[in-house]
């Protein structure tokens, strides 16, 4: 849920320690600007929401992957519909998305059934306002008068916003408001009978992955802390935002989910293979994750220009000569994978060769293997 890159920013580099190649970008210098403080937190919301539109190649126990399509599978048509509406499909292409802020701003929103207890408190508005926010719309009152009755003023909403899939989702919405509040709460519904099959394990799952982190959360830099946890989103200095929460997941393995409010930002980052309760022969998920990465020569390529220095996606793109989306799906796996690093800072995001990961290539094999080096 990153912004999207900007190829014609203004920028200079400076070199970092390890050799990295790091953009200094115009405004407000790094150091002037409070770092932000940091917390774990913990609560199987996030899953639950989550785990409704997963991506297609979600790292899950097999018991689980089998459980999640069968509870997809089954749900009723008309919840499928709601799906659609709420979610448009894919997480982050509709309102549902906004949920999780909602989640972040109250601690006592923990479990699937106090997420199901909020969408039902909530009018129309308060689920959309979230998405405004984040996409830094400015049409919240437009939108509650709207809501209130004055339809008229669905033109000049649809009109104020450029992107037109962000309009396409704001017009599902306005067509009918209340309607998308009740398909909202059906869904939450009829997913917590399904997701409360799970909850108690993948609380068990998150929980064990925090406790792992806390001796870092204590010794390290707020910086520092969220790349090494997020494996490799590197977080640059935003003067308004003074919180930075990180939220362990399963259903997001092995992706980063990114989420905005007024003064914070929040994390939803994949949970490592030793939170897992799975069984202690199978080939570890992050193995996997890193040859598929190296096994495709477009992706060798890409590294072979991030070792030169980091770059916009529209810059890898042009060395490439691919299409961005074509671009952008190669860097997800690589950064999968833990072999790139990704920095938004300024409205642009860009991306970094992670070199520490590459002294480690073969570790991760010779551990499964059980092979020592001579």
């Amino acid at each position: 849920m990153s912004r999207p890159t900007s190829p014609t920013a203004t920028a200079t580099t400076a070199p970092r320690k390890g050799g990295v190649i790091v953009r200094s970008l115009p405004g407000t210098p790094a150091q002037a600007i409070p770092a932000p403080a940091v917390e774990l937190d913990v609560r199987t919301a996030y899953d639950f929401l989550l785990s409704l539109t997963p991506q297609p190649d979600v790292e899950l126990l097999p018991a689980d992957r089998e459980w999640l399509d069968r509870s997809l599978e089954g749900l009723s048509a008309g919840v499928r519909r709601d799906l659609r509406l709420v979610f448009g499909g894919e997480f982050g292409k509709g309102f549902g998305s906004a949920l999780v802020p909602l989640v972040v701003e109250r601690p006592g929103i923990r479990t699937a059934a106090d997420v199901v207890a909020l969408a039902a408190s909530l009018g129309p508005a308060d689920l959309v306002n979230p998405y405004c926010c984040e996409l830094e719309l400015a049409v919240g009152d437009q939108i509650e008068r709207i809501v209130a009755g004055e339809r008229e003023l669905i033109p000049e909403v649809l009109g104020a916003i450029e992107e037109p899939e962000v309009a396409e989702v704001m017009g599902r919405f306005l067509d009918d408001p209340a309607g998308y509040q009740r398909a909202t709460v059906r869904l939450l519904r009829a997913w917590r009978e399904q997701f409360e099959k799970v909850e108690a394990r993948v609380g068990r799952f998150i929980e064990h992955d925090a406790a792992a982190r806390r001796d870092d959360l204590a010794r390290l830099d707020a910086f520092e802390f969220v790349e090494r946890t997020s494996g490799g989103v590197r977080w640059a200095p935003q003067e308004r935002v003074r919180r930075v929460v990180m939220a362990p997941s399963y259903f997001s393995r092995p992706y980063n989910f990114l989420f905005a409010g007024q003064d914070w930002r929040m994390l939803c980052y994949p949970i490592t293979d030793a939170a897992l309760e799975g069984d202690a022969s199978a080939v570890p998920a992050a193995t996997i994750r890193l040859f598929r990465a190296l096994g495709d020569e477009s992706r060798l390529r890409i590294l072979r220009f991030l070792a030169d220095g980091d770059l916009y996606l529209t810059e890898i793109a042009e060395r490439m000569g691919l299409s961005k989306p074509t671009v952008a799906h190669h860097l997800a796996h690589l950064r999968a994978a833990g072999l790139v690093t990704i920095t938004e800072t300024g409205g642009m995001t860009y991306y970094s060769l992670r070199r520490d990961r590459l002294d480690g290539v073969d570790e991760g094999l010779r551990r499964y293997l059980g092979v020592t080096r001579d």
